[in-house]
């Protein structure tokens, strides 16, 4: 972009004399056809779109604009000037180009009952068109802004935007206003603001968030970038430049595929990553990469590998603990949107390599990381124990992951179950022929969709039983061996996959309980047996 600069136009003229007619015949004949020939590639002039700005009297602003051929821009009223140093003209010229000139406004011929406009005319190619329209307010008319504290804040310096929070300010006018203007981007407390005469009005401005705009700052631009207030007769008009300084430096947030970071196996060859959810009954898979986004401030971040050393705890990969020499966890993408790829792995017996390895991402914003980790990965990163730190896993954790063989599984699946809603509880398949000819002729459930547990008087379980949304809909019967319902404290839970039963064992448990989990179909799907522990 050009900063116009006001130049005095001039010209020359050279005459030539001639001795020939001959000699002037030719001349005259070639300069017809240049002529001719300059007509033909003349630019067809491309006016910009019309702009409409506000300059009080006393006051200056930028105007720019883009022209595709030699140009002339001229002003329509005697209060309305381009400025450029010490100069000041009504009228200025340039080649094609995007420029910006000064616009300036005096308090020359101005009104006391109502705004003045001057247009700006740009002729280009032998058309002119208005790209611009100057409003100056009526004389008399006079509105402030002030911070919080009472300091003025002047155009120069703008107003604030706040990121998660309104940037508040107070304005007070000698007339009744309203805020008219605003970016689309911004948004303002309470929708809108209105004062009255001599009044203090207090209003604030707060990014409106899509997760991308927040994390750039906007420089206070009058061209670009206003807040207008005017009255409600039209007879005054200002605008207040406004700044965004971006999001807070110290932040950052991850997106990723799960609600949570551990617990995801890659396969040896690095293309298949999964994770099983808490309650063991959903699988998220992902092939050849983990996609992820971050939102920091200017997508200026750091991402910190580690791995599983051969002491058995976290260490940063290269650290003299590391297995291994060679980087085997990448980190790809632009800006804030990533993807973690994961290298093949055959371990080497005679390198002592292990049969699978564990990996830990990081992400942290470039003032934390700065501040509190570099020189110091290891010591601010992980506990005296050699783990990640509660509060870096909560917030900076991408993935936690084990690369190792997995084994597709065969035969049916029989449940997850917590004690206590923590505490994993293990399972067998029912061998009393009793129970298994009970469930089966009354319920129809094949015998190997029969398991056991034991369990105390009182216990509490979190029980998933590892079907789908289709399969299980959260419909139990509870009964005793003799096919009696037994009443209990329970309850069903969850969403789709995740969903689960909770039971609490009564305080009187003397013999069998038997929780039947009925299809939305209503076909029996499974059976789980608790029996009394003592």
């Amino acid at each position: 972009m050009k900063k116009f600069s006001l130049k005095p136009q001039g010209g020359s003229c050279m005459k030539m004399f001639c001795k020939s007619w001959l000699f002037i015949g030719l001349l005259v004949t070639f300069c017809l056809a240049a002529c001719s020939d300059d007509d033909d590639k003349a630019e067809t002039p491309v006016f910009p779109a019309k702009q409409n700005i506000v300059c009080n009297a006393g006051e200056t602003t930028d105007f720019t604009f883009t022209a595709n051929t030699n140009w002339s821009l001229a002003s329509s009223a005697i209060w309305c000037k381009f400025k450029s140093d010490a100069t000041e003209e009504y009228v200025v010229s340039g080649t094609a180009g995007t420029h910006t000139v000064t616009v300036m406004a005096t308090g020359d011929d101005q009104k006391v009952d109502k705004a003045s406009v001057a247009k700006l005319e740009l002729t280009m190619g032998g058309q002119t068109i208005v790209i611009g329209e100057v409003t100056r307010s009526a004389v008399g008319s006079e509105l402030k802004i002030f911070d919080l504290e009472g300091n003025e804040i002047d155009k120069s310096t703008g107003l604030k935007v706040g990121y998660d929070s309104y940037a508040q300010f107070k304005v007070k006018a000698n007339f009744r206003f309203a805020v008219t203007n605003l970016p689309g981007w911004v948004q303002l407390e309470g929708g809108s603001l209105v004062g009255t005469v001599d009044k203090e009005v207090k209003g604030g401005l707060k990014i409106i968030q899509d997760e991308n705009r927040e994390k750039y700052p906007v420089e206070a631009n009058i061209e670009k970038n206003v807040i207008t207030f005017a009255d409600e007769e039209g007879k005054a008009f200002y605008e207040f430049p406004i700044y965004y300084e971006g999001m807070n430096s110290t932040e950052i947030k991850l997106t990723t595929p799960t609600t949570f970071a551990t617990g995801w196996v890659v396969t040896m060859d690095g293309k298949t990553f999964t994770q099983q959810s808490i309650g063991g009954t959903g699988t998220t898979t992902l092939q050849n990469r983990l996609p992820f986004t971050i939102k920091t401030l200017k997508d200026d971040y750091v991402i910190v590998f580690m791995s599983k050393g051969w002491d058995d705890k976290i260490h940063l990969v290269g650290s003299m603990y590391d297995f291994f020499t060679y980087d085997w966890m990448h980190c790809e993408g632009e800006k804030g949107n990533l993807s973690i790829i994961i290298d093949e792995y055959k371990p080497n017996s005679w390198n002592g390599d292990p049969e699978e390895r564990s990996g830990y991402i990081l992400a942290f914003s470039r003032e934390v990381y700065e501040r509190d980790i570099k020189d110091k990965e290891e010591e601010a990163i992980l506990t005296e124990e050699g783990e990640i730190e509660y509060r870096y896993e909560q917030s900076n954790l991408i993935m936690a992951f084990t690369q190792k063989e997995v084994k597709e599984e065969t035969g049916p699946k029989s449940f997850t179950i917590k004690k206590g809603g923590e505490e994993d509880v293990s399972v067998t398949q029912t061998t009393d022929q009793n129970l298994l000819e009970i469930i089966q002729g009354n319920y129809s459930i094949e015998n190997k969709n029969v398991y056991s547990m034991s369990a105390n008087a009182g216990d509490y379980f979190l029980i998933y039983p590892l079907l789908s949304a289709n399969e299980w809909a959260g419909a139990v019967s509870v009964i005793n061996r003799q096919g009696q319902n037994i009443t209990v404290d329970d309850e069903t839970a969850g969403e789709g996959d995740d969903m689960y039963y909770g039971i609490a064992i009564p305080d009187t448990f003397v013999e069998e309980l038997i929780i039947i989990f009925r299809g939305p179909d209503y076909i029996n799907r499974k059976a789980l047996v608790i029996t009394p522990a003592n």
